[in-house]
């Protein structure tokens, strides 16, 4: 989609950048026990994991590994050293992993230790496959662009090359395919209710990446006869590699809502040439259209701040369309949205923004914000309702008197719609004055939009983003 030339979308680009490193255990750590990480360089990177995503800290074994190196080994050349024994203890483990990958960090690439002859020598001794991963922070990258490099890789090694596309197995790319914490809810996982819509068309759902993959996903990815992306352009070296005969590849956008769910199950019916999938006699979609009825006799008209850019956690189903997949149920939901986004006021910024919404049919008023400290006074200026923003906003959020539903919360399929209007809702009306504010700021006593003590210019129209 887009222009040719300065005005072609290039996707993530209204993301923050980040370590590549970083984003591969946010993909990989706690995926499968087969797949083991090995973090070349200093004790500290790993540690930084536990505290940048709260998953990894429950995860009942969270299968990265640091080489540790020290100073003294940076000092004397050892870093290699250091890291074949590492090595060593992980192919020694049990169970032994399929695969290690080794990714390298900005203290191995400025000392230039280079891991692939270690790699190559560990895995001609033990049997265990070890792949060394250009993932140095020195040069952030794109989120969705890692994504697809690691992606690409874990198919490059896993996926097997012997499968011929099977028209009646389905791949889903790029989604929120994640596992429930507790195997008890993972009948309320979009995984499982797509796998439900497609056993009752005859067909099977075959493979879920990246997020949420295990190796048995990775392995069957290749054998997908139909291949489902939320965005096409998001992760174009994995596309390329499914994207051959007898495999079909369809864009279709991510579930999130009712009618978004019933035009995702019927597209994805129509690409294996399929009769409409029958949806309208699930149960969970009977409670979903509920939910989504009452909640909008709540909260029609009530003005939304959707933020985009600031988010980062390297997943697909997050990044793809800049962001924007959640946007449908919030509509469908009734309430005026406006986009409120992490940039520098530029026209630079202002042409990448415009570039994104084009490519996905929006037209949408929207804010910048410079950086995450001077939100507050943007959601003020908006006087909107409830904000949808990542979760370490919501000091700012709270600063401005505006409830917050955390990014991720909203979750595809009928299940999820009919959770999300739970979640939206107790946001909304669920005592937001009594539980924060004593810290809302001096002579504004409540988050709504008539507290006294607003300044004259906070209760001015909010500006237009297309505005000069």
């Amino acid at each position: 989609m887009g222009d040719s030339g300065d005005n072609q979308r290039r996707p993530g680009e209204l993301a923050q950048p980040g370590c590549a490193m970083t984003g591969y255990a946010f993909v990989l750590a706690g995926s499968d026990p087969g797949i083991a990480l090995v973090i070349f360089g200093e004790r500290d990177c790993a540690n930084a994991f536990p505290r940048l995503d709260p998953r990894f800290s429950a995860l009942p074994r969270w299968n990265v590994w640091s080489a540790g190196l020290r100073e003294t080994d940076v000092v004397a050349g050892a870093a290699e050293e250091r890291l074949r024994g590492c090595l060593r203890e992980v192919a020694a483990s049990r169970p032994a992993p399929r695969i290690v990958l080794v990714l390298s960090t900005c203290v191995a690439d400025v000392v230039g230790a280079d891991p692939g002859p270690v790699c190559a020598a560990v895995e001609a001794e033990t049997g265990v496959r070890i792949v060394p991963a250009a993932a140095g922070g020195i040069r952030p990258r794109t989120q969705i662009g890692v994504a697809d490099e690691v992606a690409t890789l874990l198919l490059d090694e896993l996926g097997r090359r012997d499968a011929a596309p099977d028209p009646k197995a389905v791949a889903l790319v790029g989604y929120p395919t994640g596992r429930a914490p507790d195997p008890s809810l993972d009948p309320r996982t979009f995984r499982a209710e797509a796998a439900g819509v497609l056993a009752g068309l005859g067909l099977r759902l075959a493979a879920c990446v990246p997020e949420g993959a295990a190796l048995a996903d990775w392995e069957a990815l290749p054998g997908a006869g139909v291949v489902a992306v939320p965005d096409r352009a998001a992760l174009p070296g994995l596309i390329e590699r499914l994207d051959r005969p007898g495999c079909v590849v369809a864009e279709v956008p991510v579930p999130v809502g009712v009618e978004a769910a019933d035009a995702f199950h019927a597209a994805v019916a129509a690409a294996c040439r399929v009769p409409a999938a029958p949806v309208q006699g699930l149960p969970s979609r009977a409670l979903a259209a509920d939910a989504i009825a009452a909640a909008r006799a709540r909260l029609s008209g009530r003005r939304l701040a959707y933020g985009i850019g600031s988010h980062h956690n390297f997943r697909a189903g997050h990044l793809a369309w800049e962001g924007l997949g959640d946007l449908p149920l919030f509509r469908s939901l009734g309430f005026e949205v406006d986009l409120v986004v992490q940039e520098r006021d530029t026209p630079e910024a202002r042409a990448r923004i415009e570039r994104g919404l084009a490519a996905a049919g929006l037209d949408l008023p929207y804010h910048l914000f410079r950086e995450p400290a001077v939100l507050a006074p943007v959601l003020r200026a908006g006087r909107f309702d409830v904000a949808y923003l990542s979760d370490f906003l919501a000091d700012q959020a709270v600063a401005a008197g505006v409830p917050i539903v955390p990014l991720g919360r909203i979750r595809p399929g009928y299940a999820g719609a009919a959770d999300a209007c739970g979640e939206v809702l107790r946001a909304v009306t669920g005592g937001f004055r009594e539980r924060y504010a004593r810290w809302l700021a001096p002579g504004r006593d409540a988050p709504g939009r008539d507290a006294p003590g607003r300044e004259a210019a906070d209760r001015a129209p909010p500006g237009h983003g297309r505005q000069p």
